[in-house]
């Protein structure tokens, strides 16, 4: 059976039902998440109901957007382009959940970076990107971010890009392959640097969330105690030089950009390697 032979309105409809129940449990991960990793300081109130129906709304759009996608190619076997569906549809809206816990908390959870690198590599074969193409885009999002990094920890002496971040470029590889992992972290670096420069200008004020404040204050306390393994956490967390400067201090979380760059990369690959092409080849 192919995808040609299913109503366009019931699979919009499809898409849409299966964006909001993962726009709900996106909520639920956002809430579920940050305690494994012994976060105390928890979102509450209405900052967390404005949260989740973000998450419900983004949801719904890219379930629709989804099902818009795979009614685009009507030849594709309908086994074949759920599996796509489905892989997409969950890796996008975890991301999305992901990306609310690293603005809130400063932390990516391997829970959605690890096993969704683990998802998109083992439905690599039944996707576009194919099974050569997501190992070769997990080894350029390891040689991109992870490489960089440790190069840099040995240079200055503190962490640089956080971990989580190289392995949400890892999943980037294994989903979108070699050059969505590329435009994932091209798009994402440019989109934070200008966000960052946009709010300095504006004199917007990122907060540190109590849940980092906390957990640096704790560290500050077992240093000052004697604590050799809390004073070298602290030297290598680049947030508890931030804690308390200023502005230009603040550090931007990295994260939700890349999910953005993702999701662009996801519904405007066409476009995207088109104009890349012209560029180099007009």
């Amino acid at each position: 059976m192919q995808v040609s032979e299913l109503s366009p309105h019931l699979v919009r409809a499809l898409g849409g039902l299966f964006g909001l129940a993962g726009g709900v449990a996106a909520g639920r991960l956002a809430d579920a998440l940050p305690p494994r990793y012994e976060i105390r300081h928890l979102t509450q109130g209405s900052a967390r109901a404005r949260r989740n129906v973000v998450l419900v709304v983004l949801g719904i759009l890219i379930g629709v957007a989804l099902a818009h996608f795979t009614l685009m190619a009507p030849e594709r076997s309908v086994a074949r382009a759920g599996i796509a569906f489905g892989t997409n549809l969950v890796l996008a809206i975890s991301l999305t959940g992901a990306a609310a816990v690293d603005l809130e908390h400063m932390i990516l959870p391997n829970e959605v970076t690890l096993g969704g690198a683990a998802l998109a590599l083992a439905t690599a074969y039944f996707r576009d990107v194919g099974l050569v193409g997501a190992l070769v885009g997990m080894v350029a999002g390891v040689a991109i971010t992870y490489l960089p990094a440790l190069l840099y920890k040995k240079i200055r002496g503190r962490s640089g890009m956080g971990i989580g971040d190289a392995k949400l470029a890892l999943l980037a590889g294994a989903w979108l392959g070699a050059e969505g992992v590329l435009f994932v972290i091209f798009a994402g670096a440019v989109q934070s640097a200008l966000s960052a420069t946009v709010m300095r200008l504006a004199g917007f004020q990122l907060a540190v969330p109590e849940s980092v404040k906390a957990e640096i204050d704790e560290l500050r306390a077992k240093a000052a105690a004697g604590d050799a393994e809390a004073r070298e956490l602290l030297g290598d967390d680049p947030m508890a030089a931030d804690v308390g400067d200023a502005l230009a201090n603040m550090r931007l979380p990295l994260g939700p950009f890349l999910v953005l760059g993702c999701l662009e990369f996801l519904f405007g690959q066409r476009e995207i390697l088109r104009a890349w092409a012209s560029f180099f080849d007009p």
